[in-house]
């Protein structure tokens, strides 16, 4: 199919679908480890004065990055399916186009 001088091929978006696939397993994997250090490093610092005053400090930002890598997981998962929609809307009306004899 061809639009506006931009050529589509489902071959090319179910590749990009299984790019984006392999990159929301990364960020899902990222985002485990991420919270098993964030936990890890709480545990390791135990409950006195040195650990409060490190979480009012870093915790906030930590907190943030655990949920950013969240969302970033979620959003980035949700285009995979989006694109193979796409690539089978693309093939159909390619076959729909095609004049057969």
């Amino acid at each position: 199919m061809e639009s506006n001088g931009f050529s589509y091929s489902t071959s090319h978006l179910n590749g990009l679908a299984g790019g984006i696939r392999d990159t929301a397993i990364g960020l899902f994997n990222m985002h485990n480890r991420f919270e098993e250090v964030a936990e890890s490093t709480r545990a390791a610092l135990g409950g006195d004065e040195f650990a409060h005053s490190y979480w009012e400090s870093g915790g906030r930002r930590l907190a943030a990055i655990g949920e950013a890598l969240n969302l970033l997981k979620k959003a980035v998962g949700a285009q995979e399916p989006n694109v193979r929609a796409a690539s089978a809307t693309y093939r159909a009306s390619d076959e729909a186009g095609t004049i057969r004899g």
